[in-house]
């Protein structure tokens, strides 16, 4: 599976950075499409009108997108890497044959407000970019095509070993 953290001393390349948060985009974007295209299909299969699910925003895209990215940053950061901890002791019994005691995460209230105030700009700029964006009237059929695509497409494109 894709690493991010897989740089030299413990600093990301930016090709890396950027190639996981396309990853993190492709895989919010690829459920937004799944979802709207089951939704549609149950819609449609019971014979209701369909017409709210075919109705897609490109700001509810970017939405989707960059609310992704930031709650996978804020959960990586908040929870702390086990890949990060994994190398600071000797298998199995930690250091000098003792047992590893796992810390207690540190709760970091500037970053966790840093956070909240991206979530918040995120949605409010998706709002107002709402009225000026165009909304693309997508079929179900056509959600769950676009679905089955990001599904494929995403072990040749993030999943792959580096060699």
């Amino acid at each position: 599976m894709y690493q991010p953290n897989s740089g030299e001393q413990g600093q990301d390349k930016p090709e890396s950075r950027l190639k996981y948060f396309a990853m993190i985009a492709w895989i919010a974007l690829t459920f937004f499409f799944t979802a709207v295209a089951l939704l549609g299909l149950v819609v449609l299969a019971t014979g209701g009108n369909a017409a709210p699910y075919e109705k897609i925003s490109i700001s509810t895209l970017l939405i989707v997108a960059a609310g992704a990215i930031l709650l996978i940053e804020a959960l990586t950061r908040f929870m702390g890497s086990p890949d990060d901890e994994a190398g600071q002791d000797t298998a199995p019994g930690g250091k000098n044959g003792q047992a590893r005691v796992p810390e207690k995460p540190k709760l970091d209230l500037k970053s966790m407000l840093l956070y909240v105030v991206l979530v918040v700009v995120i949605l409010v700029g998706g709002i107002l970019l709402n009225r000026s964006l165009p909304v693309f009237t997508v079929s179900p059929w056509i959600s769950l095509i676009i679905a089955v695509i990001g599904w494929v497409g995403l072990k040749p494109l993030f999943l792959r070993k580096n060699k």
